[in-house]
């Protein structure tokens, strides 16, 4: 048996608050740095798995890896990017829509199970998981720096802007994914008057498949202030339209 600890130790959630001013510790770091420090501390066994605290990102740290997206968390050209940190808590459980694993695998990978995070990921190998596994990534980066100030200005009300995953071109008739557009798949994000966000509202002015009950999520720790953009963490899964539709589209 080894233990197995992180570069650094947890830190509290930055919520806005309006009366205070906070330092912001991550400032120097890009966000791929950042999100590399989360792993779980626990004790491993003689195979290197271990049990992922549901609030850490073992599983996005591998997902990065897995499809090469390492620069698109790292890149230095723009601060204008918001990370959606996807917890372990985003990737377990049997919700074949929301539960990232079972969503690409059909398989159920349980909150309490040992596992090897590059292990289980090095298991996705068909082109459609590949291609599923790009689009939830791609979505929750969004191509601006949103904070709940100076961006959402009022509380209660939708915030439109644009992610980084191209809209799939859907056959009016058969319903079919036809290929990929020229536009970006837009998310929402308001705040209520305690300043926390939720992304994807039921009543934002998005596409329906946007906005069905259970694919809203509140944000569940906000502003982690990067050197190319800033991170707020889910522990679920938002969508525009269903990952599925990706699925044989190849997503770059």
């Amino acid at each position: 048996m080894v233990f197995y600890s992180c570069t650094l130790e947890p830190q509290d959630s930055f919520d806005f608050k309006p009366e205070n001013t906070f330092g912001d510790p991550f400032a120097n770091m890009t966000a791929w740095e950042y999100i590399q420090t989360r792993t779980t501390n626990a004790i491993v066994d003689d195979e290197n798995r271990k049990v992922p605290d549901a609030e850490e990102l073992d599983f996005m740290i591998a997902a990065i890896k897995h499809v090469g997206y390492q620069e698109l968390y790292n890149q230095t050209t723009t601060r204008e990017r918001t990370y959606f940190l996807l917890n372990n808590n985003a990737f377990t459980g049997n919700n074949p829509d929301r539960d990232i694993i079972r969503a690409i695998t059909g398989r159920t990978q349980g909150t309490l199970s040992r596992v090897n995070a590059d292990s289980l990921m090095a298991t996705i190998t068909e082109p459609a998981q590949i291609n599923k596994l790009k689009a939830i990534l791609k979505y929750h980066i969004i191509d601006e720096e949103v904070a709940q100030v100076p961006k959402i200005t009022i509380f209660e009300k939708d915030f439109i802007f644009t992610t980084l995953l191209p809209t799939v071109n859907v056959d009016a008739t058969t319903g079919e994914a036809i290929g990929l557009s020229n536009t970006k798949a837009e998310i929402a994000i308001r705040r209520d008057i305690e300043w926390e966000m939720e992304v994807n509202n039921v009543n934002a002015p998005l596409i329906s498949t946007a906005v069905e009950p259970g694919f809203n999520e509140r944000v569940r720790a906000h502003n982690y202030v990067f050197s190319n953009g800033i991170g707020h963490y889910l522990n679920d899964t938002a969508r525009y339209q269903p990952f599925g539709l990706y699925e044989n589209l190849s997503v770059d």
